[in-house]
């Protein structure tokens, strides 16, 4: 099958200890059976430290954190000892893949890197071109054009401004978005289930519309187009493609109130955005469901 990625895809690297957000504090490091099984038959102080970090349960195994959160593997530079002692090799699959993401769509793999890591939230805000999609599997030619591919087509069509062509876009895919009392909104957001409690306070005063600025609309612009190529899969069904439109709008809309109104760094806004809403599987879910259920389609 054949494997495409935006153009700025081959060229993330981890930036290590030099990052601000690291993905090895705060979140649950899972370890896929066939590492597992690797660390079990791992020899010296390296395979022993390994197995005393280990967690096993009857859903899987994990890294068991330190009591401020940290991996059990990371220094006080923020480097990973296993990197370090055994190479990129010897990660579980979930490190090695971080934050990249793959979707399997209209006979093919697209692949990106997620905005929760802020390196890859640089690439995605500074890209220009977020329309071609180059092959990784050595092989020439394009994909075959989708739905989603004539939305973004319309979203970077420069000769307008931004915000009428986001409005269009709202106007088309998810209507309910423009006219829904913020009130609904706030229930919506404040249901959801934050890494940060402070991090809901602050989306709950970013609900009402803003329109961005010179210097923030390509930002806003990119950030929009990422989202809709991560969650607006092209095969989806009409539903489930206004509901993913919906999603990657609100986020917009919130991105661009936190970076417009609020000062807050774009990368910074970005990755809160990404990590409190995109990576929670759950509110991901509920977010979607809102829009989907709102769709002229369902209703």
């Amino acid at each position: 099958m054949r494997l495409f990625a935006p153009i700025y895809y081959q060229r993330f690297a981890c930036v290590a200890d030099k990052c601000r957000h690291s993905c090895c504090i705060g979140w649950e490091i899972d370890i896929d059976e066939q590492t597992l099984a690797g660390y079990r038959t791992l020899e010296g102080e390296l395979g022993e430290a390994i197995r005393a970090s280990i967690t096993e349960a009857e859903d899987g195994a994990f890294f068991a954190l330190r009591p401020d959160g940290r991996c059990p593997h990371l220094d006080e530079r923020g480097l990973c000892e296993i990197i370090k002692s055994a190479g990129e090799a010897c990660l579980c699959e979930i490190c090695r893949e971080h934050p990249r993401f793959y979707n399997t769509v209209c006979g093919r793999i697209e692949c990106g890197l997620g905005a929760v890591c802020e390196e890859a939230a640089r690439l995605i805000l500074a890209e220009e071109d977020y329309l071609t999609l180059l092959p990784l599997d050595g092989e020439g030619g394009e994909p075959i054009p989708t739905q989603r591919d004539a939305l973004l087509a319309r979203l970077h069509d420069a000769t307008r401004p931004y915000r009428v062509r986001r409005a269009e876009l709202e106007a088309q895919y998810c209507p309910s978005l423009a006219t829904l009392p913020e009130g609904e909104l706030a229930a919506l957001l404040g249901s959801l289930e934050y890494l940060d409690g402070a991090h809901r306070e602050r989306l709950l005063k970013c609900l009402a519309p803003a329109e961005a600025s010179e210097e923030a609309a390509p930002l806003c612009e990119r950030f929009l187009a990422y989202l809709l190529y991560r969650h607006a899969l092209p095969d989806a069904d009409p539903s489930d493609f206004a509901g993913a439109v919906g999603f990657a709008l609100l986020l917009e809309r919130l991105f661009c109130r936190l970076v417009c109104q609020e000062g807050v760094d774009p990368i910074e806004a970005a990755v809160m955005l990404s990590e409190e809403l995109e990576y929670s599987q759950d509110n991901t879910d509920a977010i979607r469901f809102f829009f989907e259920a709102k769709s002229p389609d369902t209703v």
